[in-house]
């Protein structure tokens, strides 16, 4: 319950238009991913992952897919494979990007510095981005706005 409670509270937090083009980097089993498409009428959710096992139990693009047709929201959801560190997207081509739990599974420094290098990079001018992570707080919080 309390993925879910926060989940909302982020999602809630976020203005919504409807026509959004959402990332979640490190989607996993789509919680962040089915919350915000819940959002969209005419947009798109996004989510990539890499798809470890070590990283969650039962991760798979497939059991995601099933998540998203369970909670009704497959048709504004696509899964892709993408590495945080080097996301499969051209620059600015989303308005929101979301990233929960999924940041301090990179486990060096460096590799969390390029992933919100990456971030930053394919996310749209006055674009939005939330994340939720145990890595270093302050890298995070100080990396996005050095980028713009």
């Amino acid at each position: 319950m309390g993925k879910l409670r926060l989940r909302d509270r982020v999602i809630a937090a976020i203005r919504w238009r409807g026509d959004e083009r959402v990332l979640d980097v490190g989607c996993g089993h789509g919680l962040m991913l089915i919350g915000a498409a819940r959002r969209l009428s005419t947009g798109k959710a996004v989510g990539i992952d890499i798809w470890q096992q070590e990283d969650q139990a039962g991760n798979s693009m497939a059991s995601t897919q099933m998540n998203a047709r369970i909670e009704g929201v497959e048709g504004r959801v696509e899964l892709r494979d993408g590495d945080a560190r080097k996301i499969p997207f051209a620059d600015g081509t989303f308005d929101v990007v979301l990233s929960s739990w999924a940041l301090h599974n990179i486990y060096d420094a460096p590799g969390r510095e390029t992933a919100l290098r990456e971030i930053a990079r394919i996310l749209k001018p006055g674009g939005t981005v939330t994340s939720s992570t145990s890595a270093k707080p302050a890298s995070t919080r100080e990396s996005l706005p050095r980028r713009g």
